[in-house]
């Protein structure tokens, strides 16, 4: 081997710069890759929703509202075929109808995530139908409105079967609100009441029986509204002394009365089914229409029968049964767990019996029926441990005091225009509130809900301060010396107060918040009675004393109620 030259570089020092040369040359490859390279997938991810939520169409909107455009031509072309004669109006119309369901069958073949070419493809289909029939009816007069009302019914059944089938939503809400706007929209501008008040009915008990289906509509609680509404219109309409007026078609009663049994028979029979067979808890909005259509239906009822006694009689017989057959229903079929549903079953019952007690008597004959009525919900309400009954028995309570005159005879006296009083009418219903007093005070109240006990005891005590009032006056007098005038309203103050006091004291003593409750309203009362009788009516030392007995039990109140807080 010859000898390396002098200055010559070894081999492994060549070798060792190469290396490095080599690992720098990467490194800036590497550097120049990194700052040139797209960017990562996660970072386009998390761009592109924000770049979408600035748009709220869907990606193809602008071809969905194209061809609805385009549908709508087809319609006009229809139109204008039927108007040159080219179609006979039988055929136009049948055309123009299978045209309309071709739109509502678009809409129901869409993706389930298509939700704007499904409400653009029915609202199409409502834009067909609708002008069709109007101009088939009022301008051409070829389609009767019965018709007209029954292919809104059938157009919206259509709508639903096809929803149905696809568990669309958007479409059956859209069918069902649609058409019964459009029903609304006929009855209103024809004066046809009857056929689309029969069609707003249809639509009603199909979405009832979607919702004892366990499938609910949104177009549900719009369409039962409307058809509430059309049936007190109807009934209003034709049960006016003057008669039907003007302009609008002739309903016979038979056909007025038909209408509001369905209405009754639709919305009840779907409380039956949700609540006693499929044992659904009622929600608020299902407990309000109920309620609301028995009463329309009742209440148009009424109207009807106002000249007629015996069915007037007969009605009121039916409603005081059926009341008392909710209350059984609340009672018996109900689960005792299911406060919600007892509440709504007993709070039929009360409207029933109120309404229908008052049909078929008069005001002045059915107080004893009330007292009898705030007796038994007081004592089962202590019975069974529902302080629900309690309120009804407040509320037939009341209709005793004022229907028995026991109330308005009391504000007689209290205001200085005493008459003599019936003492059965003024014995029986303050037997009834102390004897119901007495029975709400030893009944049970949940915890959750002291309030519905409190409120009852409250009126029932209410009730009992109001006529001892009156009749304490009445007394003192007839018993006051004759010869000499009464002060009548000083004495009104002096028991007022008298009573206030005494109501507060044996409520705190006692620990009943609902006596001490009584206490403001009956103060209100005696400060409003000395502005408009005691001042213009008595002098000297008589409106001293009221002013004395009113001011003095001002002070004394705070002290007593403020013991009872300490107590408590």
């Amino acid at each position: 081997m010859s000898a390396a030259s002098p200055g010559a570089i070894p081999d492994t020092a060549v070798l060792d710069r190469l290396i490095r040369e080599v690992a720098d040359l990467q490194n800036r490859v590497r550097a120049l890759e990194q700052q040139f390279a797209p960017q990562p997938a996660v970072q386009t991810a998390a761009v592109q929703p924000a770049a979408r939520t600035d748009v709220h169409l869907e990606p193809n909107a602008l071809p969905v509202l194209g061809k609805a455009l385009l549908g709508i031509a087809g319609a006009y072309v229809l139109r204008a075929l039927t108007d040159a004669g080219v179609l006979a109006h039988s055929a136009g119309i049948t055309a123009g109808l299978l045209y309309a369901l071709v739109w509502l069958f678009f809409a129901a073949k869409q993706p389930a995530g298509a939700r704007f070419a499904v409400a653009v493809n029915a609202v199409t289909s409502v834009a067909v139908v609708a002008p069709l029939l109007w101009e088939a009816s009022t301008r051409l007069s070829v389609v009767s409105y019965a018709s007209c009302a029954a292919v809104l019914a059938a157009w919206a059944l259509t709508g639903l079967a096809l929803a149905w089938s696809r568990r669309n939503t958007l479409l059956a809400a859209i069918a069902a609100g649609a058409a019964a706007l459009v029903s609304v929209a006929f009855l209103l501008a024809t004066h046809h009441l009857l056929p689309f008040t029969a069609a707003l009915l249809v639509i009603a008990a199909a979405l009832e029986f979607e919702a004892c289906s366990m499938r609910e509509n949104r177009a549900r609680w719009l369409t039962a509204v409307l058809a509430d509404l059309a049936v007190l219109l109807l009934s209003w309409i034709v049960a006016r002394p003057e008669g039907i007026p003007e302009g609008y078609a002739a309903v016979s009663p038979a056909a007025a009365f038909t209408v509001q049994l369905a209405l009754i028979a639709i919305y009840g029979g779907s409380a039956v089914v949700q609540t006693l067979l499929l044992r659904r808890t009622f929600t608020g909005p299902e407990t309000a229409q109920t309620a609301a259509a028995v009463l329309a239906g009742v209440a148009g009822a009424s109207w009807l029968m106002a000249g007629a006694p015996r069915a007037m009689f007969a009605l009121g017989l039916a409603a005081l049964l059926t009341g008392a057959a909710c209350y059984v229903v609340s009672f018996v079929l109900v689960p005792a767990a299911n406060k919600w549903n007892f509440r709504a079953w007993a709070g039929f019952g009360l409207l029933l019996v109120v309404f229908g007690a008052f049909l078929p008597f008069s005001g002045s004959a059915s107080w004893e029926f009330w007292c009898g009525g705030a007796l038994i919900c007081s004592w089962a309400a202590m019975a069974a441990r529902k302080p629900t009954l309690g309120l009804h028995g407040a509320v037939y309570l009341v209709l005793a005091a004022i229907t028995s005159g026991t109330a308005i005879r009391a504000a007689e006296q209290l205001f200085g225009a005493g008459r003599s009083i019936s003492w059965p009418a003024v014995a029986v219903p303050g037997a009834a509130a102390l004897l119901g007093w007495l029975a709400i005070d030893r009944s049970a109240a949940p915890e959750s809900a002291p309030w519905r006990k409190q409120v009852s005891a409250f009126v029932f005590t209410a009730v009992i301060a109001w006529t001892g009032a009156g009749l304490a006056l009445y007394v003192c007098s007839k018993a006051w010396p004759a010869g000499l005038r009464a002060p009548v309203d000083t004495l009104a103050t002096v028991i007022l107060t008298a009573i206030s006091l005494a109501l507060a004291w044996l409520g705190a003593r006692t620990r009943r918040k609902h006596l001490i409750w009584v206490v403001y309203p009956l103060m209100v009362v005696a400060a409003w009675k000395i502005a408009v009788r005691d001042f213009p009516n008595e002098h000297n030392i008589a409106l001293v004393i009221s002013l004395l007995c009113y001011g003095g039990a001002l002070m004394l109140l705070p002290r007593i109620i403020r013991a009872r807080d300490d107590m408590l």
